[in-house]
């Protein structure tokens, strides 16, 4: 306890530094340069607050103004998710948004990512042209540390101090922003990552925040590689019994559990080759497990698993190139290099690869396991060498208001983290959606975060959340 109170005066005394809060007048989103209801610029703090030498970045910031004339005075500050996803793509979707009616609404591309001083940013490119060569586990594993080696040499070569790139300081970032536009206190909205970089904002400035709109929860005591396949494979399951429940679903894809080991086990022998932008792309085992585990994060997709599977087992090139979008979307919106350096900090010093691989031994049936994902921790261990202390993993006890929602198709942060999560959030609500995956985002869900903000000491009415909903199985 003592070190993490000296921890705090440390970043006290380097946080109120004048020049710490400085903000620019330029902005990174010309579209809103001239827009009077919109403020941007960029907000300059230390690469790495430990070093009192450090070099400054600079961070993008937007924010929307609250279109009511009578606005409060406690914005909304949004934190995305990835780790490593850029912030400032989502201003055209919460621009026209409900939540910014009577309150500013707050972006930050996160340090590392999007407008901010972002990292090797064709990492993502990288990636997918590792998945479309027909490689073993081993030899995947082999080129991804090759481009994580380049692009390490890279950020040596720039002068990037990696020790900066960890979620305290991409706390202590969101602070020093709320300081620099001379805010008191704020509402936290995070999902995924966001919600531990929120949780990690109400355990380091608990007094600069009014409530917290959480949902994917991933919290810290999460570690993340103990349980990856499991998590993976209740998903994917439950996609399997809710086909098999619909008469639809069912007659149309009839068996579909037993179709989709039997399409896995034929991909370890007889890959598919198929076009993805021009070039070939070499569909095996591991790329089979890593499109199904994104098209879990969405209802619009896990509802294309069934029609996906069979598009694979018949050598359908149209539907096949149904699983690649998720992921390429993503690969492209989140900085790989930010995902890595975030999670070698937070999760390397309580779960890793020797977790992976008996979480997988445990599901033998998802053997080789997904693509990308069974190599992570191992490119971890040699991305950088900074690792987060003990308290990092300990749950955030708070008695700050929460919302917190999880859909129960999630299949990387399910809804058990967010019951694990309230068990110290001792002023939160929950809310759980039945037919939604890794995002919960929708009119019902914003109804709620609205009266919830209004009223914080009132659980929301959640009936629209349990409604049965049509899976529309393609």
């Amino acid at each position: 306890m003592r070190h993490f109170l000296i921890l705090l005066l440390s970043v006290t005394f380097f946080s109120c530094s004048e020049a710490h809060q400085k903000l620019t007048d330029s902005c990174a989103l010309p579209r809103f340069a001239n827009d009077k209801d919109v403020d941007c610029g960029y907000l300059e703090v230390p690469e790495n607050r430990n070093d009192p030498d450090s070099r400054t970045i600079q961070l993008a910031y937007l924010v929307l103004k609250a279109t009511d004339q009578q606005a409060k005075q406690d914005p909304i500050v949004y934190l995305q998710g990835g780790p490593g996803g850029a912030t400032l793509p989502m201003a055209n979707f919460f621009a026209n948004s409900r939540l910014r009616r009577d309150r500013d609404f707050i972006l930050m591309d996160q340090r590392g990512t999007g407008s901010s001083h972002a990292l090797c940013s064709d990492l993502g490119d990288k990636l997918l042209a590792v998945l479309a060569q027909d490689l073993s586990p081993e030899e995947e594993l082999a080129a991804l540390q090759k481009a994580a080696a380049a692009c390490k040499a890279t950020l040596q070569a720039d002068g990037v101090d990696q020790a900066g790139y960890t979620t305290i300081q991409n706390a202590q970032d969101l602070d020093d922003l709320r300081k620099a536009l001379g805010y008191e206190k704020w509402n936290l909205f995070g999902g995924s990552y966001g919600s531990r970089l929120a949780l990690a904002y109400m355990r380091d400035f608990p007094e600069h925040t009014r409530t917290s709109v959480l949902s994917g929860m991933f919290p810290p005591q999460t570690n993340l590689y103990e349980n990856f396949i499991s998590n993976l494979k209740q998903s994917l399951f439950r996609v399997f019994e809710t086909c098999e429940a619909d008469g639809y679903c069912n007659k149309r894809y009839p068996d579909l559990k037993a179709t989709y080991f039997e399409v896995l086990e034929e991909l370890k022998t007889n890959p598919v080759t198929f076009r993805w932008q021009g070039e070939p792309f070499v569909l095996n085992a591991q790329d089979f497990l890593l499109f199904t585990q994104q098209m879990l994060y969405t209802r619009n997709t896990y509802q294309q698993i069934p029609a996906y599977v069979m598009a694979v087992k018949n050598k359908d090139q149209r539907g096949i190139l149904n699983g690649v979008q998720p992921l390429a979307g993503r690969a492209r919106l989140i900085n790989i290099a930010m995902n890595w350096s975030f999670n070698a900090h937070d999760e390397l010093t309580f779960s890793g690869d020797a977790d992976m691989k008996a979480n997988l031994e445990a599901n033998a049936e998802m053997k080789p396991g997904p693509a990308f994902f069974m190599s992570d921790p191992a490119i971890l261990e040699k991305w950088h060498a900074h690792r987060a202390p003990a308290y990092v993993n300990e749950p955030v006890v708070s008695d700050i208001p929460s919302l917190i929602a999880n859909g129960a198709f999630d299949p990387i942060t399910p809804p058990a983290n967010a019951l694990e999560t309230m068990k110290t959030l001792k002023n939160s609500f929950y809310v759980e959606f039945p037919w939604e995956g890794h995002t919960v985002f929708g009119g019902c869900y914003f109804n709620m975060v609205s009266n919830f903000l209004d009223d914080p000491a009132t659980e929301p009415d959640s009936d629209c959340a349990r409604r049965k909903v049509r899976i529309n199985w393609n």
